[in-house]
């Protein structure tokens, strides 16, 4: 066999393959777990949609082709969580505060390994109404209660230090529409994973991309693509300026499956949902307004409200309520939140993933609090 020959038929062994390709196997096979939440309750509950209890098809699967199975099982994109409310002041943004801290933060359980092991969040803020400040705050009661959790006491010096690298790992973009949400989604990957890099988290894994209020560029949108199809008031005209604000959802979403794909993140989402309109399990569900198909793509839709305080009493004096002022201020501040899930829509949901969401404790309701320093979960930090 002539050298050509025996060249031409070991290329053809040769099994092709892009760069992208390449990157992509590394990254499944190699890419850390999914970050804590820092909240076990809502973690279970992302474990009730994503890994429910084996159907007996899959059961019988799983033991046949239990390599292949478990390499699929892997591939699962990972979640996608809604938190939403019907009213101001729910907790939502507090509770985003919470879980961008826990995802820039290292984990506290070995303490000679806190340096670069927090994760890079990417921010959508599109409100403008994110504080960084109430952020770094959230961060330094968490710093500090988790240490001192492991009977480790910080120095100042220590937890600023901490903050400070994990700060630099936080990257907030402000889109100002639609139009520059999906342009900003678009270029994250060619961004994050620039050459030379133009920040410094190069070497830190995507661990969450966060976008405070979804809802907010909605009704302009609305309102934008009415204006640009100059619509008549017809049936037909409300369903191409439907089909318009679908297609750019639809985008919306494209974009962030393909950040997902690429970096293996969780994303977290606030918006605004209806009034409630039903009972599920004994729990207010919230009818949603955004596109069908931002709601068929998330894993979890999660609604939080401020638990409620008595009022009077009827028939009570003025005397008597200024008598109770102060104490019915005081019980106001120490009002908690809850969180449940949402089960609007439960029709689509596998009977597998409903019955294991029946099967979480108080139906994976959750609680929290929100100080002047903190958010606290009423609940016991250890992991099952």
């Amino acid at each position: 066999m002539s050298a050509g020959a025996l060249g031409e038929q070991l290329l053809g062994g040769v099994k092709g393959e892009s760069l992208d390709e390449l990157l992509r196997s590394l990254h499944h096979g190699q890419a850390p777990s999914a970050p804590r939440l820092g909240c076990p309750s809502l973690e279970k509950v992302l474990n009730a949609f994503q890994t429910p209890p084996r159907t007996g098809q899959e059961e019988h699967l799983c033991k046949q082709w239990s390599t292949h199975y478990q390499a699929f099982v892997k591939e699962t994109l990972p979640a996608v969580i809604e938190v939403t409310s019907a009213t101001a002041c729910s907790g939502k943004t507090q509770l985003l505060y919470y879980l961008i801290a826990t995802a820039l933060l290292p984990s506290f359980d070995q303490p000679q390994r806190l340096s670069n092991t927090g994760r890079a969040v990417v921010l959508l803020d599109l409100s403008g109404r994110f504080s960084v400040t109430r952020l770094r705050d959230i961060m330094h009661s968490h710093v500090v209660s988790s240490l001192k959790e492991i009977s480790f006491t910080p120095s100042t010096n220590t937890v600023a230090s901490l903050i400070n690298d994990a700060f630099v790992h936080l990257h907030v973009f402000r889109p100002l529409s639609i139009l520059s949400l999906l342009a900003t989604i678009a270029s994250l990957p060619s961004y994050l994973l620039s050459r030379p890099s133009s920040h410094l988290s190069a070497n830190q894994a995507l661990g969450l991309v966060a976008i405070n209020d979804l809802s907010s560029f909605l009704w302009q949108d609305r309102l934008d693509a009415e204006d640009g199809e100059a619509l008549s008031a017809t049936n037909g005209a409300d369903k191409a300026n439907e089909n318009l604000l679908v297609k750019r959802y639809r985008e919306f979403v494209t974009h962030l499956y393909h950040v997902q794909d690429v970096f293996s993140c969780t994303i977290i989402a606030t918006s605004w949902g209806l009034s409630s309109t039903s009972s599920v399990m004994g729990q207010p569900a919230l009818r949603p307004y955004l596109p069908a198909v931002w709601n068929n793509y998330c894993t979890v839709k999660v609604i939080v409200e401020r638990d409620r305080v008595s009022k009077f009493a009827p028939g009570m004096s003025e005397e008597e309520a200024s008598a109770e002022k102060a104490q019915r201020w005081e019980a106001v501040e120490k009002s908690g939140f809850s969180g449940w899930v949402d089960w609007w829509g439960t029709e689509g949901w596998r009977e597998e993933v409903r019955e294991a969401v029946k099967g979480l404790e108080g139906g994976g309701r959750f609680s929290f609090r929100v100080t002047n320093e903190s958010v606290v979960f009423d609940e016991d930090n250890d992991y099952d």
